[in-house]
């Protein structure tokens, strides 16, 4: 009895040793109610957090389902993408201030990449070293900002197009309609594409310089515009979805990213009003969303190898096409190019509601001294 008490204790130790060396080279084996410490670099995904300015989020979801469908490694460990959407001058705020430690950042504009290093900087101090990495951010898709408008409501845009004058046209008719024309643009304190919207305002009345901004013509320039619209949004994504939701209740016409401007198209509101149509100013405003790897404490080697590998999947053929065909974004990457061809492209499907290729002109992006300035003239337009 002694004895076969001994074979089993035996039996039980080598089963015991052998579920361990299972456990800690393969992985757990379906549910199990005793956990063992797991050791060795295998052990734990390399986490890679990408914050993202949230007009791009269906396409890297979609990108980032398809990444772990080919089982990424660096060294023996998995590779997992964690996305969190985050407001373009959000993100550069909070990880300034300390509150936020993502492994890239992925804005929508190169804006906001030069004032996170500018601020990080100014508030690390000259020793605190770059906070982007050595490596040049990389563009992963382009959107031209647009005016969005219902048909039925488009007339003053028209006017405009053909009046050589786009945006004192414009301002003209929203200041004579006493308060029935509304116009929608976002928070150019909080949002991006509230900001581009504001300096193509100026580029419009004048020049976008700092003492044109600071004037009070200007202001009060500026004024006529603010008073048709109803309120600053804080996200392009929402302003679009009011836009869809109330109508020319709410909004005439709003100045939105192209890639939302093509996705509203498919919306069931779309052919109300007589219709959405996209209007592309003379001058317009590009959005490079560029893919910017941090170069902080933070951040491990590991981690950047996995936000570079994530990178470059991004700017794939295939995940490329996917930005053009599902998500009406423009490529980055000079290997695929918009083929109108193509019976998937929005660009080819929407091109009779003002959807177009050629980009027109583009404005060049002032110092911050001259947006700080016209964020200041926009609070007092506001008002």
């Amino acid at each position: 009895m002694l004895r076969l008490s001994r074979m089993l204790s035996g039996g039980y130790l080598l089963l015991t040793l052998l579920i361990t060396l299972i456990t800690l080279f393969v992985g757990p084996l379906g549910w199990a109610p005793f956990q063992f410490a797991t050791i060795g670099p295998g052990s734990a995904p390399v986490v890679v957090t990408v914050a993202y300015s949230t007009e791009k989020e269906q396409w890297l979801k979609n990108a980032v389902t398809r990444f772990a469908a080919t089982n990424p490694h660096i060294g023996g460990r998995s590779v997992q993408i964690v996305l969190e959407g985050k407001g373009s001058r959000e993100m550069v705020t909070d990880i300034v201030q300390g509150s936020y430690q993502p492994t890239v950042i992925s804005p929508a504009s190169m804006m906001q990449v030069d004032q996170l290093r500018t601020a990080w900087m100014i508030a690390k101090g000259p020793t605190a070293g770059l906070i982007i990495a050595a490596e040049a951010p990389a563009s992963l898709v382009i959107t031209p900002l647009v005016l969005l408008a219902w048909k039925d409501r488009a007339a003053p845009i028209e006017q405009a197009t053909t009046s050589g004058d786009f945006w004192n046209t414009i301002q003209k008719a929203l200041t004579a309609s006493g308060g029935r024309m509304h116009f929608g643009h976002t928070n150019p304190e909080t949002s991006n594409s509230g900001l581009l919207t504001l300096l193509l305002l100026a580029d419009g009345y004048g020049d976008t310089t700092e003492e044109n901004a600071s004037s009070p013509a200007f202001q009060e320039w500026l004024r006529g515009i603010e008073r048709a619209v109803p309120q600053g949004e804080e996200s392009t994504g929402t302003l679009t979805t009011d836009m869809l939701r109330f109508g020319p209740s709410k909004y005439d016409f709003v100045a939105v990213y192209e890639n939302l401007a093509i996705e509203a198209m498919s919306s069931p509101a779309a052919g109300s009003n007589g219709g959405l149509h996209v209007f592309y100013p003379p001058t317009t405003v590009v959005s490079e969303h560029p893919y910017a790897l941090l170069n902080a404490p933070w951040v491990t080697s590991d981690q950047r190898q996995g936000a570079i590998q994530f990178r470059d999947f991004l700017l794939s053929r295939e995940i490329q096409q996917l930005a053009i065909q599902q998500y009406g974004f423009r490529p980055a990457s000079q290997q695929v190019q918009i083929d109108l061809g193509d019976a998937a492209s929005p660009f080819r499907h929407y091109a009779d509601k003002g959807v177009q290729v050629t980009i027109p002109n583009q404005l060049s992006i002032p110092a911050n001294e001259v947006t700080s300035a016209l964020i200041a003239a926009w609070k007092v337009a506001s008002q």
